[in-house]
Protein backbone atom coordinates (compact mmCIF):
# COMPACT_ATOMS: atom_id res chain seq x y z
CA UNK A 1 0.00 0.00 0.00
CA UNK A 2 2.83 2.42 0.90
CA UNK A 3 4.60 1.63 -2.39
CA UNK A 4 1.44 2.29 -4.39
CA UNK A 5 0.95 5.64 -2.61
CA UNK A 6 4.62 6.50 -3.22
CA UNK A 7 4.25 5.82 -6.96
CA UNK A 8 1.00 7.82 -7.08
CA UNK A 9 2.64 10.82 -5.38
CA UNK A 10 5.61 10.64 -7.75
CA UNK A 11 3.33 10.57 -10.80
CA UNK A 12 1.49 13.65 -9.53
CA UNK A 13 4.78 15.43 -8.94
CA UNK A 14 6.05 14.28 -12.33
CA UNK A 15 3.10 15.98 -14.06
CA UNK A 16 3.54 19.12 -11.98
CA UNK A 17 7.28 19.23 -12.70
CA UNK A 18 6.68 18.81 -16.44
CA UNK A 19 4.22 21.70 -16.31
CA UNK A 20 6.87 23.85 -14.58
CA UNK A 21 9.43 22.95 -17.27
CA UNK A 22 6.99 23.79 -20.09
CA UNK A 23 6.10 27.09 -18.42
CA UNK A 24 9.77 28.02 -18.00
CA UNK A 25 10.46 27.17 -21.65
CA UNK A 26 7.60 29.51 -22.59
CA UNK A 27 9.10 32.27 -20.41
CA UNK A 28 12.53 31.77 -21.98
CA UNK A 29 11.20 31.70 -25.53
CA UNK A 30 9.05 34.80 -24.99
CA UNK A 31 11.89 36.55 -23.17
CA UNK A 32 14.40 35.75 -25.91
CA UNK A 33 12.03 36.92 -28.66
CA UNK A 34 11.13 40.14 -26.82
CA UNK A 35 14.68 41.00 -25.78
CA UNK A 36 16.25 40.36 -29.20
CA UNK A 37 13.28 41.49 -31.31
CA UNK A 38 15.34 44.37 -32.71
CA UNK A 39 17.84 41.92 -34.20
CA UNK A 40 15.27 39.23 -35.09
CA UNK A 41 13.03 41.66 -37.00
CA UNK A 42 16.01 42.68 -39.11
CA UNK A 43 16.68 39.06 -40.08
CA UNK A 44 13.10 37.77 -40.53
CA UNK A 45 11.62 40.10 -43.12
CA UNK A 46 7.92 39.33 -42.60
CA UNK A 47 8.10 40.60 -39.00
CA UNK A 48 7.29 44.23 -38.40
CA UNK A 49 10.50 46.10 -37.65
CA UNK A 50 10.59 47.66 -34.19
CA UNK A 51 13.39 49.06 -32.10
CA UNK A 52 12.41 46.74 -29.24
CA UNK A 53 14.61 45.17 -26.61
CA UNK A 54 14.57 44.47 -22.87
CA UNK A 55 12.00 42.38 -21.00
CA UNK A 56 8.22 42.26 -21.33
CA UNK A 57 6.83 44.38 -18.48
CA UNK A 58 3.56 42.40 -18.45
CA UNK A 59 5.52 39.29 -17.46
CA UNK A 60 8.59 40.55 -15.61
CA UNK A 61 7.72 43.95 -14.16
CA UNK A 62 6.75 44.61 -10.55
CA UNK A 63 3.27 43.09 -10.00
CA UNK A 64 3.60 41.31 -13.35
CA UNK A 65 2.73 37.69 -14.13
CA UNK A 66 5.84 36.14 -12.56
CA UNK A 67 5.56 38.14 -9.34
CA UNK A 68 1.84 37.34 -9.14
CA UNK A 69 2.62 33.62 -9.39
CA UNK A 70 5.24 33.97 -6.66
CA UNK A 71 2.61 35.34 -4.29
CA UNK A 72 0.12 32.59 -5.20
CA UNK A 73 2.72 29.88 -4.57
CA UNK A 74 3.58 31.36 -1.17
CA UNK A 75 -0.10 31.59 -0.22
CA UNK A 76 -0.60 27.90 -1.11
CA UNK A 77 2.54 27.07 0.89
CA UNK A 78 1.09 28.77 3.95
CA UNK A 79 -2.12 26.74 3.66
CA UNK A 80 -0.21 23.45 3.39
CA UNK A 81 2.04 24.40 6.29
CA UNK A 82 -0.87 25.30 8.56
CA UNK A 83 -2.35 21.85 7.84
CA UNK A 84 1.05 20.30 8.58
CA UNK A 85 1.34 22.14 11.91
CA UNK A 86 -2.10 20.88 12.94
CA UNK A 87 -0.91 17.30 12.41
CA UNK A 88 2.31 17.58 14.42
CA UNK A 89 2.25 14.96 17.15
CA UNK A 90 1.66 16.40 20.64
CA UNK A 91 4.70 14.50 21.98
CA UNK A 92 7.12 16.11 19.51
CA UNK A 93 10.23 17.59 21.08
CA UNK A 94 10.09 21.28 22.02
CA UNK A 95 13.17 22.11 19.91
CA UNK A 96 11.52 20.56 16.86
CA UNK A 97 8.35 22.60 17.41
CA UNK A 98 10.42 25.78 17.76
CA UNK A 99 12.15 24.99 14.45
CA UNK A 100 8.77 24.47 12.75
CA UNK A 101 7.32 27.75 13.99
CA UNK A 102 10.45 29.74 13.12
CA UNK A 103 10.29 28.36 9.58
CA UNK A 104 6.57 29.14 9.37
CA UNK A 105 7.16 32.71 10.55
CA UNK A 106 9.83 32.99 7.84
CA UNK A 107 7.33 31.97 5.15
CA UNK A 108 4.77 34.45 6.50
CA UNK A 109 7.35 37.23 6.52
CA UNK A 110 8.37 36.40 2.94
CA UNK A 111 4.73 36.38 1.81
CA UNK A 112 3.87 39.73 3.42
CA UNK A 113 7.05 41.31 2.08
CA UNK A 114 6.10 40.18 -1.44
CA UNK A 115 2.72 41.93 -1.19
CA UNK A 116 4.28 44.89 0.66
CA UNK A 117 2.20 43.97 3.71
CA UNK A 118 -1.03 44.44 1.77
CA UNK A 119 -0.13 47.58 -0.19
CA UNK A 120 -0.20 45.72 -3.54
CA UNK A 121 -3.70 44.44 -2.74
CA UNK A 122 -5.36 47.44 -1.08
CA UNK A 123 -3.34 50.14 -2.84
CA UNK A 124 -2.63 52.47 0.05
CA UNK A 125 -0.03 55.21 -0.27
CA UNK A 126 3.47 54.53 1.02
CA UNK A 127 4.00 55.97 4.54
CA UNK A 128 6.57 58.78 4.77
CA UNK A 129 8.99 56.58 6.74
CA UNK A 130 9.21 54.00 3.94
CA UNK A 131 9.14 56.64 1.18
CA UNK A 132 12.42 58.02 2.49
CA UNK A 133 14.27 54.71 2.82
CA UNK A 134 12.62 52.35 0.32
CA UNK A 135 14.21 52.24 -3.14
CA UNK A 136 10.87 51.35 -4.81
CA UNK A 137 8.64 53.55 -2.65
CA UNK A 138 6.84 50.53 -1.18
CA UNK A 139 5.85 49.41 2.31
CA UNK A 140 8.40 46.65 2.75
CA UNK A 141 11.78 46.01 4.36
CA UNK A 142 13.68 44.14 1.65
CA UNK A 143 13.94 47.19 -0.62
CA UNK A 144 15.38 49.40 2.11
CA UNK A 145 18.84 47.81 2.23
CA UNK A 146 20.96 45.29 0.34
CA UNK A 147 21.38 43.38 3.61
CA UNK A 148 17.63 42.86 4.02
CA UNK A 149 17.41 41.85 0.34
CA UNK A 150 20.56 39.86 -0.42
CA UNK A 151 20.95 38.01 2.89
CA UNK A 152 17.46 36.43 2.90
CA UNK A 153 17.79 35.75 -0.83
CA UNK A 154 21.10 33.92 -0.36
CA UNK A 155 19.67 31.91 2.54
CA UNK A 156 16.73 30.96 0.33
CA UNK A 157 19.12 29.93 -2.43
CA UNK A 158 21.07 27.67 -0.07
CA UNK A 159 17.90 26.17 1.42
CA UNK A 160 16.18 25.43 -1.88
CA UNK A 161 19.19 24.26 -3.88
CA UNK A 162 21.38 22.39 -1.38
CA UNK A 163 19.06 20.76 1.18
CA UNK A 164 19.38 17.38 -0.52
CA UNK A 165 23.16 17.59 0.02
CA UNK A 166 22.85 18.67 3.66
CA UNK A 167 20.72 15.63 4.45
CA UNK A 168 23.32 13.31 2.91
CA UNK A 169 26.35 14.93 4.55
CA UNK A 170 24.98 15.71 8.01
CA UNK A 171 23.83 12.98 10.37
CA UNK A 172 20.70 13.99 12.27
CA UNK A 173 20.20 12.24 15.59
CA UNK A 174 16.61 13.37 15.44
CA UNK A 175 15.19 11.54 12.44
CA UNK A 176 12.23 13.88 12.24
CA UNK A 177 14.45 16.93 11.64
CA UNK A 178 16.01 15.13 8.68
CA UNK A 179 12.56 14.47 7.26
CA UNK A 180 11.57 18.08 7.85
CA UNK A 181 14.57 19.40 5.93
CA UNK A 182 14.11 16.98 3.04
CA UNK A 183 10.69 15.30 3.19
CA UNK A 184 10.76 13.93 -0.37
CA UNK A 185 13.38 12.92 -2.93
CA UNK A 186 11.35 14.71 -5.61
CA UNK A 187 12.49 18.05 -4.18
CA UNK A 188 15.97 17.49 -5.58
CA UNK A 189 14.64 17.94 -9.13
CA UNK A 190 13.58 21.47 -8.28
CA UNK A 191 16.97 22.02 -6.65
CA UNK A 192 18.69 20.91 -9.87
CA UNK A 193 16.52 23.37 -11.80
CA UNK A 194 17.49 26.22 -9.46
CA UNK A 195 21.19 25.35 -9.79
CA UNK A 196 20.82 25.16 -13.57
CA UNK A 197 19.73 28.79 -13.68
CA UNK A 198 22.12 29.95 -10.96
CA UNK A 199 25.52 28.44 -11.78
CA UNK A 200 26.13 29.91 -15.30
CA UNK A 201 25.32 33.47 -14.19
CA UNK A 202 27.36 33.03 -10.99
CA UNK A 203 30.45 31.73 -12.82
CA UNK A 204 30.33 34.34 -15.59
CA UNK A 205 29.99 37.10 -13.01
CA UNK A 206 32.64 35.84 -10.55
CA UNK A 207 35.15 34.94 -13.28
CA UNK A 208 34.45 38.25 -15.05
CA UNK A 209 34.12 36.49 -18.40
CA UNK A 210 31.86 38.96 -20.22
CA UNK A 211 33.66 41.98 -21.77
CA UNK A 212 30.88 44.27 -20.55
CA UNK A 213 29.13 47.25 -22.10
CA UNK A 214 29.89 49.19 -24.16
CA UNK A 215 31.85 46.63 -26.21
CA UNK A 216 34.83 48.02 -28.09
CA UNK A 217 34.86 45.61 -31.06
CA UNK A 218 32.80 42.98 -32.87
CA UNK A 219 34.43 40.13 -30.94
CA UNK A 220 33.44 41.64 -27.58
CA UNK A 221 29.92 42.31 -28.87
CA UNK A 222 29.58 38.65 -29.87
CA UNK A 223 30.92 37.52 -26.48
CA UNK A 224 28.46 39.77 -24.68
CA UNK A 225 25.60 38.19 -26.61
CA UNK A 226 26.95 34.69 -25.95
CA UNK A 227 27.34 35.14 -22.20
CA UNK A 228 24.02 36.95 -21.95
CA UNK A 229 22.28 33.96 -23.52
CA UNK A 230 24.25 31.33 -21.57
CA UNK A 231 23.46 33.05 -18.27
CA UNK A 232 19.79 33.67 -19.21
CA UNK A 233 20.15 37.40 -18.65
CA UNK A 234 17.87 38.20 -21.57
CA UNK A 235 15.09 37.87 -18.97
CA UNK A 236 14.87 39.13 -15.40
CA UNK A 237 16.83 36.19 -14.06
CA UNK A 238 16.40 37.21 -10.43
CA UNK A 239 12.61 37.02 -10.80
CA UNK A 240 12.79 33.57 -12.40
CA UNK A 241 15.03 32.37 -9.58
CA UNK A 242 12.58 33.70 -6.99
CA UNK A 243 9.74 31.93 -8.78
CA UNK A 244 11.67 28.65 -8.50
CA UNK A 245 12.42 29.34 -4.83
CA UNK A 246 8.68 29.61 -4.26
CA UNK A 247 7.97 26.46 -6.26
CA UNK A 248 10.38 24.66 -3.95
CA UNK A 249 8.80 26.13 -0.81
CA UNK A 250 5.32 25.13 -1.97
CA UNK A 251 6.39 21.57 -2.83
CA UNK A 252 8.30 21.29 0.45
CA UNK A 253 5.19 22.34 2.40
CA UNK A 254 3.05 19.94 0.37
CA UNK A 255 5.34 16.96 0.99
CA UNK A 256 5.46 17.77 4.71
CA UNK A 257 1.69 17.89 4.80
CA UNK A 258 1.35 14.57 2.95
CA UNK A 259 3.91 12.71 4.98
CA UNK A 260 2.57 10.25 7.50
CA UNK A 261 4.33 11.19 10.73
CA UNK A 262 2.38 8.65 12.72
CA UNK A 263 4.93 6.02 11.62
CA UNK A 264 7.95 8.03 12.86
CA UNK A 265 9.57 7.89 16.29
CA UNK A 266 8.92 11.44 17.43
CA UNK A 267 10.36 11.22 20.91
Amino acid sequence: KYLNMRIFNFLKFDLFFKFIIIFIIFLLFEGFFHHYYFQISQIITFLEYRNQTGYNIIIWNENGLVEFLQVILLFISIIFFIKYIKNIHSSSALKFKILIYIYFLGILYYFFEEISWGQHIFGWGTPDFFSKINSQNETNVHNTSSIFNELPRNLLLIWTSLSFIFVKLIFFKNRLIGHFIFPSLELKFISFLILFFFIPDFLIDKLDLAPGHPASNSRDIALNYLYEIISFNFIRLSELQELLFNVYIMCHSYFLFKRNYQDLNIN
